[in-house]
């Protein structure tokens, strides 16, 4: 192989620090996803429990109908 023509130095660039509104964002996004989280866990509750008593209402439906 042929040697390098031209060596390039490389100098570390370092990333600029956060902008005061980039945390600030930041901390809004972790508390909203936090919330969604929530809502997320609260609407199956709320699912589980509507189809509990649908099911035990369509149960007493039957065994009303059959006479019991």
């Amino acid at each position: 192989m042929r040697e390098k023509i031209v060596s390039l130095k490389v100098a570390p660039r370092g990333d600029p620090p956060p902008s005061a509104t980039d945390v600030w964002q930041a901390q809004i996004n972790a508390r909203l996803s936090g919330i969604e989280r929530l809502m997320r866990r609260l609407e199956w509750q709320v699912w589980a429990l509507v189809c509990g008593a649908t099911g035990l209402l369509g149960l007493e439906m039957l065994r009303h109908l059959a006479g019991r």
